[in-house]
């Protein structure tokens, strides 16, 4: 890093070939499976200049997550139609598809469940509120049941769309999931 904290164009270069390195690995086994002597000798870094910048293989996923949920949580913000399930949605699926890769390798077999996990959470803090306004006379407990429903609806559309991007795209897919939202929640909740 230079004086201002600032990574110079080397030391971008090295992560981003052992980011990429840890997802083509990752595709193939689970990253218990993984080791930094298998990942360096792939990506030919020197493993005393992975251990520079990462503790563990987990540390450089964990780092590779954080960056994708700050990038995400900075996207949903550019977002500003409050009361549309539409936008959201499509932000959504928008910047999924930017990060189509990496997401796919985290939402597949050898992913993480932490990952899965997080996802539902940032899907639910932005968009719930739209259908729970749609129906605020709803049953609360039928709520929490419709709305789980719903979010782990949204995670199976993601994969099936990650695995054939080529039937539809971000708006598309994205409009898709709002009319299956929108046109179930008050039936089903109200």
């Amino acid at each position: 890093m230079n004086k201002a904290g600032e990574e110079n164009r080397s030391v971008r270069n090295t992560k981003k070939r052992l980011r990429e390195g840890l997802l083509r690995l990752m595709a193939d086994k689970p990253i218990n499976e993984i080791s930094v002597k298998e990942l360096t000798e792939l990506v030919d870094v020197n493993r005393g200049t992975f251990y520079f910048h990462y503790t563990d293989i987990y540390d450089l996923l964990r780092s590779m997550q954080e960056e994708f949920f700050e990038n995400f949580r900075l996207k949903m913000e550019q977002t500003v139609e409050l009361h549309s399930v539409i936008p959201y949605m499509s932000a959504i699926f928008s910047f999924l598809g930017e990060n189509r890769d990496f997401c796919k390798i985290m939402l597949g077999p050898h992913g993480d469940m932490l990952f899965v996990d997080r996802i539902k959470t940032q899907v639910d803090e932005r968009c719930s509120h739209i259908w729970r306004e749609a129906t605020p006379e709803a049953d609360p407990g039928k709520f929490e049941l419709y709305n789980a429903f719903i979010i782990n609806g949204c995670i199976g559309i993601i994969q099936k769309w990650l695995d054939e991007p080529e039937r539809s795209g971000p708006e598309e897919i994205s409009q898709l999931a709002a009319t299956i939202i929108l046109a179930s929640v008050r039936p089903v909740i109200a």
